[in-house]
């Protein structure tokens, strides 16, 4: 019954709600590769490989099916192009191919959940607790948006970590490591965990280095692996460079100094840049300790400990206010600990989801309907340009209505962070874990 509610309400959404600036380089980057283009010849597609695999997947999938048109430009909607934040668009993709793009990540949320359900029932025995665990994901709003309405592939990612660490506690070590490698490179939040599976590894065979290192060496062959597989096509047509450009343009506008005359939000924008640019040496020592002190404190085996690392360590990685969808990264390990081991985790849950959520409907707002106007009757295209332009308006000290609500939910979004790790804190004080 969850899977059907969960797949119905995304059914219902994928069609009729889309967030339109994403979209159209899904659907430009789907034209590319149908004129013959290689992922990075043209620009429009500024990630990492493997989205655009899937992306070059469903050309195919929409050739077989006959749909040839994907959207249009409409005059409307130009004004939105010219307003102070960027990601709006006035060429908007029709609802059909909204729909078929987001079949492969509605098919990952359903497959992360059943790896939720499966690695909580092994480990408890209990089908209560491993259905709730399911529940916790499949029918989250924050993933049902990500998925269906926002179209954005960060779950893609999830499912190959939630894979490598769940081949790595079976002791699939070789398919561990190229699990991880596709998450990795699919969105490079996954490398931070990193330690942690290391240090479990070593936790495991405390005293038996021969064992240790062969573990280690089994995984470190898979991701190498499967590294080399997913960047043959870049290396062959030299484009590993234009591969990284996402992330290396995100370090040059972090050491960019800020234009003359620049606004209240475009400041804050820069300091953020810097701050996320600045912060990562100490997230990857404090993940660093984290994976220590699991070594340290757990014992030969150490499932608790595992997963309580997993949790706090995906939270760390993002002790700056992040884009809602990276949170995903954090909430399978943070399930399967509340499910397993501690309800009451389930508060920053809620304040994390609740908080990214609603990141997201005020980053988005009302441009989310933007394709249902220009392709229906439902509703007037020029009135929901209209309201798109009213959020931009001046609210607070020169900040907008969206920057203000961007603002304050974001921060919404790093108290929950914190809570993780406070709450983790406790919890290793109270003495529980590792007995």
């Amino acid at each position: 019954m969850i899977l059907i509610i969960g797949l119905v309400i995304r059914i219902i959404l994928m069609p009729l709600l889309t967030y339109g600036y994403d979209f159209t380089h899904w659907a430009l980057s789907i034209q590319h590769i149908q004129a013959g283009h290689g992922l990075y010849a043209i620009d429009g597609y500024w990630y990492t490989p493997v989205w655009g695999y899937v992306l070059g997947a469903m050309s195919s999938f929409l050739n077989a099916i006959g749909m040839v048109s994907y959207g249009q430009f409409f005059d409307v909607a130009l004004p939105i192009e010219n307003l102070e934040w960027f990601a709006y668009t006035a060429t908007l993709t029709t609802l059909s191919f909204n729909f078929v793009v987001k079949i492969p990540l509605v098919i990952t949320d359903v497959i992360i959940g059943y790896l939720i359900y499966r690695m909580i029932k092994e480990k408890t025995g209990d089908e209560k607790k491993a259905t709730y665990g399911f529940a916790l994901w499949f029918l989250c709003p924050l993933v049902i948006y990500t998925s269906a309405v926002h179209g954005m592939f960060d779950n893609i990612s999830v499912l190959f970590m939630v894979l490598s660490v769940y081949a790595l506690y079976k002791g699939h070590d070789f398919f561990a490591g190229a699990s991880l490698a596709v998450a990795i490179l699919t969105k490079m939040f996954p490398a931070y965990i990193l330690f942690v599976l290391i240090a479990y590894l070593a936790m495991k065979h405390k005293g038996d280095v021969r064992a240790f290192v062969k573990r280690l060496s089994l995984a470190a062959a898979g991701l190498c692996l499967m590294a080399l597989v997913i960047y043959i096509p870049q290396i062959l047509d030299g484009t590993i460079i234009e591969s990284l450009r996402f992330l290396t343009g995100r370090v040059g506008e972090a050491t960019a100094a800020p234009e003359a005359g620049a606004g209240v939000w475009d400041s804050l924008v820069a300091f953020g840049l810097k701050f996320v640019l600045w912060v990562q040496p100490l997230i990857f020592l404090l993940a660093a300790v984290v994976a220590y002190f699991m070594y340290k404190k757990g014992d030969g085996n150490g499932d608790e400990t595992f997963f309580a690392c997993l949790m706090v360590t995906t939270a760390i990685i993002f002790l700056w206010p992040p884009a809602p969808q990276y949170l995903l990264i954090t909430l399978p390990f943070l399930i399967c600990f509340i499910a397993m081991f501690d309800k009451r985790f389930i508060l920053p849950f809620i304040v994390i989801t609740t908080a990214a959520l609603l990141n997201n409907l005020v980053t988005h707002n009302f441009s989310v309907l933007m394709s249902l106007a220009a392709y229906t009757d439902l509703m007037d295209l020029g009135n929901i340009v209209s309201l798109v332009a009213w959020m931009q308006e001046p609210l607070l000290l020169g900040l907008s209505r969206q920057y203000v609500m961007m603002i304050l939910t974001a921060s919404a979004e790093l108290i929950g962070i914190l809570m993780v790790v406070l709450f983790w804190i406790r919890y290793n004080k109270e003495g529980r874990p590792y007995e």
